[in-house]
Formats: C-alpha cells, sequence, structure tokens
C-alpha cells in the first residue's frame, strides 16, 4: 500500500478514536435519540404518571409531592407536572403554542397524522433559555378573591362560589364568598370575613347565610366547616385559609371532595339552589396545580356547541428537567374504543 494511503488511514482511525472518546466522556453534549415514540395512559380515576426519556414509561408514585421518579401526570384533561409546588423533579414546561389561534374548522380538521409534521420540525434550535419555562403552582378554585397585594388588598367585589361536595350517595351544594380583609401584610390578610351558606340536604333550600371572621396566618391552617356552620378541624374541613390562599378539600389541597365554580355574574344573595343546580358537572373543579398546560390548554371543549367532546390543540410544548429537554405533543384523549380520559402523548427527546 502506498505509504500516503497508509497515512491517511491514520489520520482517519486517530479522528473517529477521538470523536468516539469525546462522547463517552460527554453524554450531555453528545447526540441524543430525536426519534421519540407516544405512550398512551388511563386518566380516568387517577393520576397517571409517566417519565419522560429516550423511551417514556408509566411509572407508579405513592407519593408525588416527595417523588422524583415522574414528570408528567394526567388526569382527566388535567396536566401535572413535577415542579414548583406539584413536587420535587425541577420539571418545567414552555408551550411553543402554534395552534393558539386556530380556528375552529381549523381544529375540528387536526389529525395526529397531519400534525406530526408540526411536532417533527420543532429541534433543539427551537429552545428558548431557561427563564422562559414554567413550573407548576398551586391553582386553588377560589382564587382572585382579592385585588393588590400586601397592605393595600381589597376584596375583588361581585365574586362568588357555588361548591359542591358529596356526602354518601348526595351531592350538597354550598355558597361562598369573602366580604372583608382585615389588618392585610405582605404574608397574610390578617382577617378574613366570609359568608357562606349550604344546603341541609340535597335539593333543599339553602340554610341561612353565616358570617365568620377568620384568623389568617401564613404558618398554619385555618379551617372551615361549611356543614357545621364554623370553624373546622384537620379532619372536618370544606375551605382553609393558608396565607393569601383559600382551599377547598378536595383535588391537590385535600382529601374531601369539595369542588367549586365561580360566579361572576349573580349576586351572592341571589344564588339560590334552583340557580347553582343550573351549573353543569362538568364546569366544577378541584383546587389543583397549574403551570403552562393550564395557562396555555392543550385542548379545546365542546367547539360546536353541542359536541361535548374534547379537541386537542396539539400544540408542542417543551419539558425540561435539568439539562435534559424533551419536546411533547398530546394526541388523543379518546381511546380507540372511544372511551374518554385515555391521554396519548407523543414525544421525543430533544437535548440534554
Amino acid at each position: 500500500m502506498p505509504v500516503r494511503r497508509v497515512l491517511r488511514s491514520i489520520e482517519l482511525a486517530l479522528a473517529t478514536a477521538a470523536l468516539l472518546s469525546a462522547c463517552s466522556n460527554d453524554s450531555s453534549t453528545g447526540p441524543v435519540n430525536t426519534s421519540g415514540g407516544s405512550i398512551t395512559v388511563d386518566a380516568a380515576t387517577a393520576p397517571a404518571y409517566i417519565a419522560l426519556g429516550d423511551t417514556a414509561t408509566q411509572v407508579t408514585v405513592a407519593s408525588p409531592t416527595t417523588s422524583t421518579a415522574w414528570d408528567m401526570s394526567f388526569l382527566a384533561t388535567t396536566v401535572t407536572t413535577n415542579g414548583g409546588a406539584a413536587g420535587p423533579g425541577g420539571v418545567s414546561v414552555f408551550c411553543m403554542c402554534q395552534n393558539a389561534s386556530a380556528t375552529t374548522a381549523e381544529v375540528q380538521a387536526m389529525t395526529a397524522a397531519n400534525q406530526q409534521a408540526m411536532f417533527d420540525a420543532v429541534t433543539a434550535s427551537d429552545i428558548p433559555a431557561a427563564a422562559m419555562f414554567q413550573a407548576d403552582a398551586l391553582d386553588p378554585v377560589i382564587n382572585g378573591w382579592y385585588t393588590g397585594t400586601g397592605a393595600a388588598a381589597t376584596v375583588t367585589a361581585g365574586r362568588s362560589w357555588i361548591l359542591r361536595k358529596t356526602v354518601g350517595a348526595a351531592i350538597i351544594l354550598a355558597k361562598f364568598h369573602v366580604i372583608g380583609i382585615l389588618g392585610p401584610s405582605a404574608t397574610t390578610p390578617g382577617q378574613l370575613v366570609v359568608e357562606y351558606a349550604i344546603e341541609a340536604s340535597e335539593g333543599a333550600a339553602f340554610g341561612p347565610t353565616l358570617t365568620d371572621t377568620v384568623t389568617v396566618t401564613a404558618g398554619a391552617p385555618a379551617y372551615l366547616d361549611l356543614t357545621a356552620g364554623g370553624p373546622g378541624s384537620a379532619a372536618s374541613w370544606d375551605v382553609a385559609f393558608l396565607g393569601w390562599n383559600i382551599l377547598s378539600n378536595g383535588g391537590v389541597s385535600g382529601s374531601g371532595t369539595v369542588k367549586g365554580v365561580v360566579d361572576n355574574t349573580t349576586a351572592f344573595a341571589s344564588i339560590d339552589v334552583p340557580y347553582a343546580q343550573t351549573v353543569p358537572p362538568q364546569a366544577y373543579r378541584a383546587d389543583l396545580f397549574s403551570g403552562a398546560f393550564a395557562q396555555s390548554p392543550w385542548y379545546r371543549y365542546n367547539i360546536t356547541g353541542t359536541d361535548n367532546q374534547i379537541w386537542p390543540l396539539f400544540n408542542v410544548y417543551l419539558v425540561r428537567r435539568g439539562t435534559a429537554v424533551y419536546k411533547v405533543q398530546l394526541t388523543g384523549y379518546y381511546s380507540a374504543a372511544g372511551a374518554p380520559r385515555n391521554i396519548t402523548v407523543r414525544y421525543a427527546h430533544l437535548t440534554g
């Protein structure tokens, strides 16, 4: 073999060895598997947890607020990520939101197949600065009840909540609002004056409107038992007050069944049981953790006014954990047989 060809072969061998060595010594900058895949989870009755990776897997999590084994969870239409108030995983999300402005006709025409190209087009070069990513925060259903901050905070006028809870086989309705803030500071509203009324039994008229003044601290919750009509305890409560948060006993805040819906249109005194009964059950929600998936929803509901269906928007979300970033796209809510709450997630590992 000519000397020149021998030298060229040696050069190529050395270059290849150097490249392999660099890849093995610095996996964070090496190539990642961007082929991805999809995973479907049953989110009908309990949260379904997944861990992202080159291959995403469903994992079992006993205590999501203390576990780092999961990245995303799904329950009905709610998506939670393991970061911020929701968990210790440090996960944060950025929505590309390509279809946020889509028309109803455009949403109806979207399919997992025809939205694949948009998903594939997102690359590592599209990843924004880490500061643009958002971690989950607590989102109580009783929210927006005050305006301003600290000592300048005042009650938001004209805002009430209709609450419902399951007691045995019965659905019990209540109404609640805040009418006064006394001695607010940066960490606590001081004392809150609240009004509420509740059914004695399903279908009965609301009982008398009760007024309570609750002393609120930043360190320990103060409980209110609507059924008993006064202070509650950790074992028996419907509404709790902690710092500037008002919690309801359900969802991520408690083991109860309390859900609520805000009413900005009807005076508190005019909310009676027949009016409350006109609220559809699906309008109620429990306390949850809210982040990019809540502020930029992955779906639209009942877009024709009569379909009562979930319609995915196929927006691409970037999910960051440490230096790793994944792209995810929620492509389905129904199983092949039409069963709801079967969430399909398309994913790929972009970097890190």
